[in-house]
């Protein structure tokens, strides 16, 4: 089923993001996982790809197997920075030969602590280059990343929005956000985009805290603010108590999310069954 088909429907959509492994080895626990996380009957199973394609093999895999035998519905993560036009071709061509119809569209980053990696080409130097790759190529719905409190790397979000916007007229039809905890960015970011003239579904994507240290660690990378008086409360609680407090905090937002009209949620599932089941006991 493809993006637009997903996102017409009445009511919310609920779907799950995964990582292949660092090894092969890490792939039966992660298909057990993914056994648990198809009864919670998710629309849809994101899978992501590694920096320069770096985990392209585990993600074919992965994708496979999700098509084949879990007979779940799939889109695929596509970075493109560093890989050479015939590379993303035969990419599209494998998972369009399995019937996925959905790719999201991002850059991506060259490995890190990689001395031996070589760029395959320097043609696609941003994902709006993708975005027009995979629409000439492929029938697939394309999404792309959008940021609430702007990427990293940008100026300000109002320069966000104008790439944003010349994706979406390039062929992209859904926004995957990236990880906030104040949904008040999430509200004004809908807002701006609409201002702009942009009118695909933008999905909000929902970290569940279960580690201080790691969440600390991402919200810097990500620049994603973590309230004050949560940030408090997970500084004076237990590893336990983190937990917890990262899940109630994570079914609160969602419920306020769907009350408000977002089309769904994305959860970061960091291949932890567990921990989304949880969240969803609070939210339905």
């Amino acid at each position: 089923m493809r993006l637009s088909e997903i996102y017409a429907q009445s009511k919310p959509v609920i779907s799950f993001e995964i990582f292949p492994p660092k090894t092969d080895e890490g792939l039966t626990p992660l298909l057990a996982e993914l056994q648990k996380l198809k009864q919670l009957n998710p629309w849809l199973i994101s899978v992501t790809y590694g920096a320069g394609g770096t985990t392209q093999g585990r993600s074919l895999f992965l994708l496979e197997k999700i098509v084949k035998e879990l007979q779940l519905e799939l889109m695929t993560h596509l970075t493109c920075i560093g890989s050479s036009e015939k590379s993303i071709l035969e990419f599209l061509k494998k998972i369009s030969g399995w019937g996925v119809e959905n790719i999201l569209a991002l850059r991506g980053d060259f490995p890190k602590n990689d001395p031996d990696y070589q760029p395959e080409s320097d043609v696609f130097q941003h994902a709006i280059d993708l975005v027009k790759f995979a629409n000439r190529h492929t029938n697939a719905n394309i999404a792309v990343a959008g940021f609430p409190e702007k990427h990293p790397e940008s100026a300000s979000l109002q320069s966000d929005i104008v790439y944003l916007k010349e994706k979406i007229e390039a062929g992209a039809g859904a926004i995957f956000t990236q990880l906030f905890f104040n949904n008040q960015y999430y509200y004004d970011y809908v807002s701006a985009l609409r201002t702009a003239g942009i009118t695909v579904p933008v999905i909000p994507g929902i970290w569940t805290i279960t580690n201080l240290k790691q969440i600390q660690r991402i919200a810097e990378l990500s620049r994603a603010e973590i309230p004050a008086d949560l940030l408090n409360k997970l500084q004076q609680a237990d590893e336990k108590g983190v937990r917890e407090i990262g899940i109630t905090y994570a079914g609160e937002q969602i419920k306020d999310l769907l009350a408000n009209g977002a089309p769904g949620v994305h959860l970061y599932t960091l291949n932890k069954a567990d921990t989304v089941t949880e969240v969803l006991k609070r939210v339905f």
